[in-house]
């Protein structure tokens, strides 16, 4: 594999569960990512009912409008612009009329620019439910899903040029975490979706764990190994949805190998749910995916609280940032957060600085995390 400093594929998954975006946040998003190197954006998210639940349905004149918009603006700010299909949940793959829906669909999407597809089959049941596909795939879903992908490539207009697709399978990670909640996944389910998977459709992958505290150049090479495909990063920071959302991921990136380019053609964060507090950490991440090797964390997320807040106020937000971090770690190991009289008085200080700034926007994401420091402080 040729060696890279650079991933070529940098940006933004909105992969999250919870209330979407605005139309004028992303549009920001784009500008303040595109001068830090973003040059992709995933648009998946899991509470648009027209990307998952309702999948196979085309967006109302209104919604469609917006999104045609949304897609213009990457466009011009030389973004490429995916769009995501969340089809997995009550799929029968062995059916060839969901794949016709599909390209229905992107057909759209092609007409308004779109030239990268990505088909998501993340946070389903991960064993084959119908019997029709037990049968047919020899009761592999990895197989299914791979052969799948398949179908659609084989059958997407032929008037259609540089198109290309990703796949997200069921078996992203080797967490735990995921047969606790989806069920005990078919053994070397990796080798088996690279049985019927196209050459040319990328492969996207968490890393060791759902939200990994590191990324090792050891182990995507492992992963790329298995699967044989190009390798795309669904990199689970700074989002903090689901259970994670009493948390506030305001700190860099940090543990990610800079030598990862190496092996991976994209690398993609999933952001946090508030979105003008996402800007912070997003900073950092751009600044790595851009330039793993000369990556500085700390660099890096004082330059982006200076240039947004100011100098005399950056103390205020590693206060902040100290904070969060405390209560993250308390959450398994409730004597993290003990505040020693210091930290209990410059805590009070950054209160009121943060009392001070209550309408601003970012300040109103905070309220939460506010209220609850002051409960810690003054008890």
């Amino acid at each position: 594999m040729t060696r890279s400093l650079t991933f070529q594929r940098r940006g933004i998954v909105e992969g999250f569960f919870g209330p979407l975006w605005s139309m004028a946040h992303r549009k920001r998003l784009f500008a303040f990512g595109q001068a830090r190197g973003m040059n992709t954006y995933l648009y998946a998210p899991k509470d648009d009912p027209y990307h998952r639940l309702r999948w196979r349905f085309p967006y109302p004149p209104k919604q469609w409008r917006e999104l045609t918009r949304l897609i213009s603006t990457a466009r011009r700010s030389e973004i490429a612009f995916v769009y995501g299909f969340h089809p997995g949940a009550g799929l029968c793959f062995s059916d060839d009329e969901p794949v016709r829906i599909l390209l229905r669909k992107a057909q759209r999407f092609y007409d308004a620019g779109v030239r990268t597809f990505a088909v998501l089959f993340d946070d389903i049941p991960s064993r084959l439910t119908q019997a029709r596909d037990r049968r047919q795939y020899c009761n592999s879903l990895a197989r299914a899903e791979g052969n799948w992908l398949g179908k659609i490539v084989e059958h997407q207009p032929s008037s259609w040029h540089d198109v290309e697709w990703w796949i997200c399978p069921s078996y992203y990670t080797p967490d735990p975490l995921l047969a606790r909640v989806f069920g005990a996944f078919e053994d070397n389910f990796l080798e088996k979706l690279a049985e019927t998977l196209p050459q040319d459709v990328a492969c996207m992958w968490t890393g060791p764990a759902v939200v990994p505290k590191e990324i090792s150049l050891a182990h995507v090479r492992k992963v790329q190994r298995r699967i044989a495909r190009r390798l795309i990063l669904w990199d689970n920071y700074p989002v903090n949805d689901l259970s994670m959302a009493d948390e506030l991921h305001i700190g860099p990136l940090l543990g990610r190998d800079p030598r990862l380019p190496q092996h991976v053609y994209g690398y993609l964060n999933n952001p946090l749910l508030q979105q003008e507090l996402s800007f912070m950490p997003l900073a950092t991440c751009f600044d790595y995916a851009r330039a793993p090797r000369a990556y500085r964390p700390e660099v890096s997320w004082r330059t982006i609280v200076e240039e947004k807040f100011g100098a005399a106020d950056r103390r205020h937000w590693r206060n902040l940032r100290l904070y969060c971090e405390r209560r993250q770690a308390a959450k398994k190991n409730p004597q993290s957060l003990q505040l020693t009289r210091p930290l209990q008085r410059q805590l009070l200080s950054t209160l009121k600085y943060f009392t001070g700034h209550r309408r601003r926007a970012w300040a109103l994401e905070l309220k939460n995390w506010l209220n609850q420091m002051g409960k810690d402080v003054l008890s």
